[in-house]
């Protein structure tokens, strides 16, 4: 079970032989680290345990993971050129997700700034993204902008910033605060390069 982490602070608690996406599903609850009940159709249905360890996601600021951390960011790119990140004008949509490794209750309208390099010279600056419930799930957050400019060749960074609580909170299953801080040594920014 040594591949399987509870220590507080640690990027790598789940374990490398999960994809991407797998790993943005399993999170830490007081019956161990779980996933999306398997082969089940029924949304309200309870996670699958992984891997049984009491107590996990802590019952106060002192006990198992003791506070969420942020586990992986990424853009959204969607289907249209005002969301897939090709808009190059004003109108864009940017949109990321922040994942944690345990259950985030958010209330209010935290936001996040994704830094625009401004390569193309259009004078586009950062961009303040709010959270959107739409596409969010337990662990894992999404933050949105629309008319949002951004031009050929310029390269936005989520990273290195932190999330501002704009009169909201973000919690953990323990009820205390989640450190707004997305600045981790091992988890790195991740940049998209706008194209046309």
């Amino acid at each position: 079970m040594s591949s399987w982490g509870t220590s507080p602070d640690a990027v790598d608690n789940k374990p490398s032989h999960l994809t991407a996406s797998e790993k943005r599903d399993v999170y830490a609850t007081n019956k161990g680290w779980t996933a999306s009940a398997g082969g089940n159709d029924n949304p309200s249905a309870d996670r699958e345990v992984l891997v049984a360890i009491g107590d996990l996601a802590g019952s106060s600021a002192s006990t198992g993971l003791q506070e969420a951390t942020v586990t992986s960011m990424r853009f959204i790119k969607g289907t249209t050129a005002n969301t897939d990140y090709t808009a190059n004008d004003a109108n864009a949509e940017i949109q990321v997700e922040i994942t944690w490794d345990e259950a985030v209750t958010v209330t209010g309208t935290p936001q996040v700034v994704v830094a625009n390099n401004d390569a193309s010279g259009g004078g586009y600056g950062n961009h303040t993204l709010s959270y959107e419930a739409s596409g969010s799930t337990a662990n894992s957050k999404r933050f949105r902008k629309t008319s949002a400019g951004i031009g050929n060749t310029d390269v936005l960074t989520l990273g290195g910033a932190n999330i501002t609580l704009n009169g909201g909170t973000l919690k953990d299953t323990a009820s205390d605060a989640v450190s707004s801080s997305l600045v981790l040594s091992t988890l790195t920014a991740v940049t998209v390069t706008v194209t046309s």
